[in-house]
């Protein structure tokens, strides 16, 4: 679904050289092994449905084992090996100490982390994404903002990649109904005067396309107008409870 993000620079090269270290560690037995060891067996690529999951995981692997990785390549097992020596051997290397490499690592994962899990609501059945959807993109570009600081340079293209996949893939007059209709978030949203107007929008489109009858949409509206105002069992307690669920 984001899987865009990772064919734009710098997401591109970091997963590239991250890919590239891995296979040139693990198709030689005696460098694989002594990873191994320094990293306590751990796993550096993680494979996933989708190019931006996997992407996104092994570089979170990488990221959790940064010191250990570093401390491979500066050991002297690594220097006094034959391999060290080769040209990939050294650009190996010298991956793992730069700081550049580890600094595009972290900026994927502050870009990836939230979109994460958007994508995890997607695919899980805990909750229902139906009612989650708005809310959830949103909060995840509002982390990846505060994430850079509010440096719109830095993640300019990325938002124009997710709007693009919002519009086209995830952005449905349904998705609309389900938030506005979803207590938990209708009536913070009100009270906190955040809820857009597209969702609004999305709302009637749903309304128009699924209840043809207007007698029907007017008699849904004057219930709405009883939801809003938390008027009759909106009101009870059970329902006020429920509102958090």
């Amino acid at each position: 679904m984001f899987g865009d993000i990772f064919k734009e620079n710098p997401y591109a090269s970091v997963f590239t050289k991250a890919v590239r270290v891995y296979s040139y560690i693990s198709q030689r037995p005696l460098l694989l092994n002594l990873m191994r060891k320094f990293t306590n067996e751990r796993n550096l690529v993680r494979p996933a449905k989708t190019r931006f999951a996997t992407a996104f995981l092994t570089l979170h692997s990488f990221y959790l084992q940064k010191k250990k990785l570093r401390k491979l390549v500066l050991s002297n097992e690594w220097k006094d090996n034959r391999y060290a020596k080769e040209v990939a051997g050294k650009e190996t290397a010298k991956v793992l100490i730069s700081p550049s490499f580890w600094n595009d690592v972290v900026r994927a994962l502050k870009v990836g982390g939230p979109l994460i899990k958007v994508l995890r609501m997607v695919d899980g059945e805990r909750k229902p994404p139906m009612g989650y959807l708005y809310e959830a993109m949103d909060r995840a570009k509002e982390t990846i903002a505060a994430s850079f600081e509010g440096d719109v340079r830095k993640y300019e293209k990325v938002f124009e990649i997710i709007d693009i996949r919002w519009e086209n893939q995830l952005h449905r007059p349904l998705h609309a109904a389900g938030h506005l209709l979803n207590p938990g978030l209708f009536y913070k949203n009100t009270r906190d005067e955040t809820l857009a107007s597209e969702v609004w929008i999305g709302y009637h489109a749903c309304l128009e396309k699924l209840v043809p009858n207007s007698a029907t949409i007017d008699q849904i509206g004057e219930e709405f107008g009883r939801y809003s105002q938390a008027e009759g069992l909106f009101g009870l307690q059970a329902a006020l409870r429920a509102r958090d669920s």
